[in-house]
């Protein structure tokens, strides 16, 4: 009898500790050692304008959204920014383009030098994307967007 109680404590902690750590994780209460569950150490959000934020969830996923989540409908700016910085209503983004490409066994992305930036209107939900940077001055110049607002590192934003 002895042996079995030990075991079914044993299962009972276990079980407990399971659901400690699941509602701890969905809290906003820290405790010292469960961090080690969370998000990278590099990872952050960034408030930009129009209650649209810079989130970096890793190293090659750092984009541009709305905060409380997005539809297919609601203007974005997809991975991977590198730098940004607002003006008013605008988003002013450039973006390394990242190509996607099937090998045999699985989908792999591959790093490109090319860059395209992005003008965002958070007011009326429109994005200007995969624009060239000839593209991107004059569409800059027509929206009034003044030419001392120069790119930020999203690191440094």
């Amino acid at each position: 009898m002895n042996k079995f109680f030990k075991i079914v404590l044993f299962f009972l902690a276990i079980v407990l500790l399971i659901i400690f750590v699941g509602v701890m994780r969905s809290s906003n209460i820290r405790i010292p050692f469960l961090p080690v569950f969370g998000p990278g150490i590099q990872d952050f959000t960034k408030d930009l304008t129009g209650s649209y934020k810079l989130y970096r969830n890793s190293s090659s996923d750092v984009f541009i959204a709305p905060d409380g989540g997005w539809d297919d409908k609601t203007a974005i700016i997809p991975s991977k920014v590198l730098r940004v910085n607002t003006y008013e209503n605008f988003i002013i983004a450039e973006r390394e383009v990242i190509k996607s490409r099937l090998s045999d066994d699985n989908l792999s992305y591959q790093k490109t030098s090319d860059k395209d930036f992005w003008i965002l209107d958070t007011d009326k939900n429109y994005v200007l994307k995969n624009l060239n940077f000839h593209e991107y001055t004059r569409k800059r110049d027509s929206l009034k967007i003044p030419q001392n607002i120069e790119f930020i590192d999203v690191y440094i934003y």
